[in-house]
């Protein structure tokens, strides 16, 4: 049975057809990748399968009372809280029994005269709550936001302060933690680092649930997904496996369906020889042979498919670079802190003409930071670093920010190279896919992949020698990168390259070096994997920490004392604001009974009102006393160890 279904699906945008007869079935606990070239419509489909976007034929549906939970690529944020709590929201039917059981409680407390039927419905609260994770949730949050990077002093920090990286990981941490039938993921690697993704691709592939994966991550979706499907031409084909399966069956079914094709053209060839002689013969009983081949023919090419072909790629190489003198960059004790905070110290070492460096690491230990320096940026606090003779920089950021958003395509490369003849500039667009009216788009109406496309241009167009990349395949579709490793592998200049791309990595690395905030690390030796020193790295950092006893055990526990008085006062205090909070409401839905009685709509207006206010009070209220309970019980713990 399936979980969901998708039936001949259409999507058009004005005078153009994204996608017409898309149909495909997912059925429960499958893990399925979907790829495509950049604008087939990927992120498109599954906005309409959480119902955000509108379609234009076909039909789709899921099983009767199946959760669906969407992570899309950049998230928006409605509201302000702390990073811990925004996460907690995964589980709010279970906060909001947690809630209801505290309210029982209380009324129990307060007015037993409903005691039987309170009781027997704090039973059911209490019982769900045993059987659905209510004990564990907690725990199961800080572990998710823990293993995709987060450390714990971020926990408490609002989830406004994080950079747009840091919220996709929050609303993937959201989502994950969500118990959804079927995850839709809209690709989720593009801001994790090794150890992050080796966290979620561990989270999947235990996950109960379905999911559908977006992404151009080839070694995720090799250790992640159970089958494969490909948006191309407007159509979805998919087979089971994963991704490296799934191209092996493509490369064959299209060699086979080549072959075919040519034997059938060699056949028709063959035949129209044939009629070609019978004509030549002009005899009656020759026309009727020539009726028959032609038959023979129109049958053969009523069969005939032509082979696929790949749908549009970008396609380009870097021009032969000048030459630079053999140390490119040299680095000398080099270290980098803002603030309080040192980002990494003590990085020595150099890069040689030629070499192609990948440059791995955690995120946040300042793999951007290092290139900033490099190009000029940023400068570095300690140490120095020293820049070879004929040296000429090309820097992809990570970001977008250096594409002036107002330009239309044609004018930001105007303006980046105004030597360059227009027309000219036109065949280079042409190259990376901007045809026609499309040069004239404004730069902020582009999409992702079409600004890496435009920074991957000027970087062509920059004449560098020496290239300095930071994660350049972000954005990218798997044709893209791949087109992109091979002028890469192409180039005959130096290229240092920040990304957690093991595809790319293991393709084009001369040398692979992890950057830690002690210093630049390289393999001990050429079978070591610096990938898992990541990991392992990470391991390290969350593992809790054997608790010292203090020098002072007589002052420890006297702070103990007054933190312990403080936090009882505190949970005081929110019960007293609670109870006033219950009256307040009491005594608004008493007189909204009134106002409706006497049909007085504007008093009911302001009522409503106000119990609203009260509700989310009152919500609020018992947040905080969660938060103190739970700091008393830490106090209470720690002084019994």
């Amino acid at each position: 049975m399936s979980l969901l279904y998708v039936d001949q699906l259409k999507k058009s945008f004005a005078d153009r057809t994204l996608f017409s007869d898309v149909s495909f079935e997912i059925r429960p606990g499958e893990r399925v990748g979907l790829i495509g070239v950049n604008g087939s419509g990927k992120t498109t489909l599954m906005r309409i399968l959480m119902g955000a976007e509108p379609y234009d034929g076909g039909s789709f549906g899921m099983r009767q009372g199946a959760k669906l939970s969407y992570v899309e690529q950049i998230p928006k944020l409605t509201a302000d809280t702390d990073l811990y709590h925004f996460t907690l929201e995964a589980y709010r039917p279970l906060l909001d029994l947690e809630a209801e059981a505290a309210r029982i409680q209380k009324k129990l407390e307060k007015d037993p005269s409903d005691r039987d039927r309170l009781i027997a419905r704090q039973a059911v609260v209490l019982d769900t709550l045993a059987r659905e994770d209510g004990a564990t949730f907690r725990a199961l949050t800080r572990s998710a936001l823990i293993g995709l990077g987060f450390s714990e002093d971020d926990l408490t920090r609002s989830v406004m302060s994080f950079s747009g990286g840091q919220v996709s990981k929050a609303m993937l941490a959201r989502a994950i933690l969500s118990r959804a039938d079927l995850l839709l993921l809209d690709e989720p690697t593009n801001n994790l680092d090794v150890a992050a993704i080796r966290w979620l691709t561990e989270f999947l592939r235990q996950f109960k649930g379905a999911v559908l994966v977006v992404s151009h991550d080839r070694a995720f979706l090799d250790d992640t997904v159970t089958r494969m499907l490909e948006l191309q031409s407007g159509r979805v084909r998919g087979t089971d496996g994963n991704y490296s399966r799934y191209m092996e069956l493509k490369l064959d079914a299209r060699e086979l369906a080549r072959k075919t094709y040519l034997k059938k053209q060699k056949e028709i060839r063959r035949i129209e020889g044939i009629i070609e002689q019978q004509k030549r013969w002009n005899q009656a009983h020759n026309y009727v042979t020539i009726a028959s081949k032609q038959k023979q023919i129109d049958r053969i090419k009523a069969d005939m498919v032509e082979p696929e072909r790949d749908e549009k790629a970008i396609a380009f190489r870097f021009p032969t670079p000048a030459p630079t003198g053999n140390e490119v960059f040299v680095l000398n004790d080099l270290g980098m802190r803002f603030g309080e905070n040192r980002v990494f110290s003590h990085l020595s070492g150099m890069i040689r003409a030629g070499q192609c460096v990948c440059l791995i690491g955690a995120n946040g230990c300042g793999k951007s930071t290092l290139l900033k320096i490099l190009t000029g940026q940023e400068r570095q606090t300690e140490g120095t670093f020293k820049i070879g003779a004929g040296v000429r920089i090309g820097y992809y950021a990570q970001n977008t920010y250096d594409l002036n958003d107002a330009n239309t395509v044609i004018e930001e490369l105007d303006r980046a190279f105004p030597l360059i003849e227009r027309n000219t500039l036109r065949g280079y667009l042409g190259m990376f896919l901007f045809r026609n009216d499309e040069i004239e788009k404004r730069i902020g109406s582009l999409s992702g992949g079409e600004k890496a496309r435009i920074r991957l241009l000027k970087l062509v167009l920059s004449g560098a020698n020496v290239l300095l990349l930071d994660e350049p395949t972000n954005h990218l579709d798997i044709a893209s990168a791949e087109v992109l490793e091979n002028a890469l592998e192409r180039f005959e200049g130096t290229v240092l390259i920040v990304t957690h791309d093991r595809y790319m990595v293991r393709r084009l690395a001369d040398r692979t070096v992890l950057l830690t905030s002690e210093g630049l690390v390289e393999p001990r030796d050429e079978n070591e994997d610096l990938f898992e020193r990541i990991v392992e790295r990470r391991a390290e950092k969350v593992r809790p920490q054997a608790r010292t006893e203090p020098d002072n055990a007589y002052l420890r526990k006297k702070e103990n004392k007054q933190l312990r008085a403080k936090a009882k006062q505190e949970i005081s205090r929110i019960e007293r604001l609670i109870g006033e909070n219950e009256d307040a409401k009491r005594e608004a839905e008493t007189a909204l009974i009134d106002a409706q009685t006497t049909n007085d709509y504007r008093r009911m207006q302001q009522l409503y009102e106000t119990i609203s206010a009260l509700e989310t009070e009152e919500t609020d209220l018992y947040d905080r006393l969660e938060r103190a309970e739970a700091a008393l019980s830490d106090i209470e713990t720690e002084e019994e160890t």
